[in-house]
C-alpha cells in the first residue's frame, strides 16, 4: 500500500475533512516528535489530533498555509487513491 503522511483539517462545527496537507517524506521525523506518535506506531497509522501550536510548527517547517482557529488538525496517514481514474463523456 502506497501512503502518504498528512496534516489533515477537520471543521470545528461538523467535523467532516475539510483539507488535506500532503508532508514530504523527509519530515517524517520531525512530524512524528511534534506529534508526540508512539514508538509502537512505526509507521503512523493512527490518527494524532495536534494542537494548534503543534500544527503551526509542522506547517511552518514544510511551509504550509494554515487557517489556525478555523479547524481542528490532525497527523495522520492516508493511503493513496492509485485506482485507474473513470472519465464518463
Amino acid at each position: 500500500m502506497n501512503a502518504d503522511l498528512t496534516l489533515t483539517a477537520y471543521d470545528k462545527q461538523t467535523e467532516y475533512l475539510c483539507k488535506v496537507f500532503v508532508l514530504p517524506t523527509d519530515l517524517l521525523g520531525y512530524a512524528r516528535d511534534i506529534a508526540s506518535v508512539p514508538g509502537t506506531d512505526p509507521d503512523i497509522l493512527g490518527v494524532y489530533p495536534l494542537t494548534e501550536q503543534q500544527a503551526e510548527a509542522i506547517a511552518k517547517k514544510a511551509d504550509l498555509p494554515l487557517e489556525i482557529g478555523e479547524y481542528d488538525y490532525c497527523l495522520e496517514t492516508i493511503a493513496r487513491d492509485e485506482r485507474p481514474q473513470v472519465h464518463r463523456a
